[in-house]
């Protein structure tokens, strides 16, 4: 698998963080320190889906 692959699944594998502040969700491998929507000191939640029921991994749970 070439570099530029394994840098793509890598980003589709990143969890979805959601500001908790404003809302805004991003996908990193881990949430940021300042919100690149707010602009604020902000906490962020993982929203990730790992289970099935909401599609897996690579997808926001809806629940969340």
């Amino acid at each position: 698998m070439t570099e530029k692959k394994q840098a793509t699944r890598a980003k589709t594998l990143d969890p979805f963080w959601k500001c908790l502040e404003c809302g805004t969700t991003i996908q990193a491998a881990t949430p940021p320190e300042i919100c690149p929507s707010c602009n604020q000191r902000c906490a962020f939640k993982d929203v990730s889906c790992y289970t099935p029921d909401c599609g897996g991994p690579g997808h926001i749970d809806p629940q969340l």
